[in-house]
Formats: structure tokens, C-alpha cells, sequence
């Protein structure tokens, strides 16, 4: 959907809040990184790096899930980067795996600027989300629910506004992430906790979508969800216990040393 034209170039809905996200996510984790002393300028190269490591990561998601439908166009189509043809699940991680490459370089601990990243994560999707809908992709089933939206101009089906319900559940998140920001766990919980949240969120989303599916009642995303949420919850109860464990070894030294 096109929202407007600048000097002849139209801006596209979903560009715009992708857009926005990003610049609302940098802005946001410079802020936050000051009292680490993170410069602001190592923000924005770091944002870089990680905008290209997303685009990537999106857009081979997308292609492994919707494989079908590359497999009847000439393949330089998956090269063909438009409005809505990045799988979110393939951006988090190939951002991910960028930015963690990048800190590493410039000697910051990871795992403590992926807990400040963690809630802009979940702010910036609520917000491409809104693109989506805006955009008229990423809609979902057939319904006759009373909130059910003509989601499509090429459709004039009643549809879950599924683009809605994932918008409203990030920012859900991020409200919970914000308010755990100044945790005193492990350096990392916010990120894993994050990953564990929407992996629930996607899941529920994806019962109201029409999605490629690997099983007749699972669809890939909703696998890939199933994966990544069980690695995220398995990953902070083995941090947790194992931080546990060894306070209890401090407190039993301490008690003998008396």
C-alpha cells in the first residue's frame, strides 16, 4: 500500500514502519546503552550490521517457507525483495547472529546489550506489524467473528486481522520486558525471555493464519515457534538453576567459614 509520494518516490506502508521500528529501536537501545558507556556512533554501526543480517535472515525464511511458490517462478524471484516477502523468525536470527558478531569485535559482553535490545525487539515488531495490515499482508482464515476485516484490496473476503492480533500481543511483551529491564539475573534473561514470550504469541497467531504446514495441525512457523520457545524456557531454567546452585555453595561456605 502506498501511503504517499516524496519527490515522485511513493513510501510504501510497510517500508515506512520497518522504517520507523529501526529508528525507534536505535534511538531507544542509545539511550539505554549510555550508562554502560556504549557510544552512541557504536549503536549505529551496530544497528547496520544488523539491519543487513535481518533483511538476509527474513528473506531466506521466507523462501523456505513459502517454497512452493518459488519453485514455480524463476528462481532470481528470490532475490526479489518487496513488501511483506521477510519471515520474521529468519530476521531475528540472522540479526542476531550479525550483531553478536559485531559486539564481539568491539570487546562488548553480548549478552547484557541483547537484555537492552530485547524490548525494542518487541516494540519494533508491534510496530512492522502494523505495516502488515496497513499493507494487506500477513492476513488470516476466513472468519465470521464480529472483528473480522476485509484484510486484502484483491480480496473481499471477511479475514482474522491476524496482522492486529500480533501487533497488539508484541507490545503486550514489550510492556513485560520494560518492566523486567532492571533484572538482577543472568546477563541474557531478557533476550531468552523474549524469544520464549513470542514464541507463544506466534504460536496462538498462527491457529488463525493460513500457513504452510509440515503437519496437518502444525504449521512450519508454528514448529519453528515449538523450537525456539522450548530452547529459550530450557536455556533460562539451566541458568537459573545453575545460578542457584552456586549462591547455595556461596551461603553453605559462608556458613561453614563462621
Amino acid at each position: 500500500m502506498t501511503l504517499f509520494k516524496v519527490f515522485g518516490f511513493s513510501v510504501h506502508a510497510y517500508g515506512l514502519m520497518l522504517a520507523i521500528a529501526f529508528l525507534v529501536a536505535i534511538f531507544g537501545v542509545g539511550k539505554m546503552a549510555k550508562k554502560y558507556e556504549i557510544k552512541f556512533d557504536t549503536i549505529i554501526d551496530l544497528a547496520v550490521w544488523v539491519i543487513i543480517g535481518a533483511v538476509v535472515g527474513a528473506r531466506i525464511a521466507y523462501v523456505i517457507t513459502e517454497y512452493r511458490y518459488f519453485l514455480a517462478v524463476p528462481w532470481w524471484y528470490i532475490f526479489m525483495v518487496n513488501s511483506g516477502g521477510l519471515a520474521f523468525h529468519g530476521g531475528l536470527i540472522g540479526g542476531f547472529l550479525t550483531g553478536f558478531w559485531f559486539v564481539k569485535i568491539k570487546k562488548i559482553y553480548p549478552w547484557k546489550l541483547a537484555d537492552l535490545v530485547a524490548p525494542f525487539i518487541a516494540l519494533g515488531y508491534s510496530i512492522v506489524r502494523l505495516g502488515c495490515f496497513l499493507n494487506g499482508c500477513c492476513y488470516g482464515k476466513i472468519s465470521n467473528v464480529v472483528w473480522a476485516l476485509r484484510c486484502s484490496a484483491n480480496d473481499a473476503a471477511l479475514r482474522h486481522p491476524t496482522q492486529l492480533y500480533s501487533m497488539f500481543g508484541s507490545f503486550l511483551i514489550a510492556v513485560i520486558l520494560f518492566k523486567f529491564r532492571n533484572h538482577r539475573r543472568f546477563s541474557g534473561f531478557l533476550f531468552l525471555l523474549y524469544i520464549g514470550l513470542y514464541s507463544i504469541m506466534r504460536f496462538i497467531v498462527e491457529i488463525f493464519r493460513q500457513s504452510p504446514m509440515v503437519f496437518p495441525f502444525l504449521s512450519i512457523a508454528q514448529l519453528v515457534c515449538i523450537i525456539l520457545g522450548t530452547v529459550a524456557f530450557g536455556l533460562i531454567w539451566f541458568f537459573e538453576r545453575r545460578d542457584r546452585k552456586r549462591r547455595t555453595g556461596i551461603d553453605a561456605a559462608s556458613e561453614f567459614q563462621r
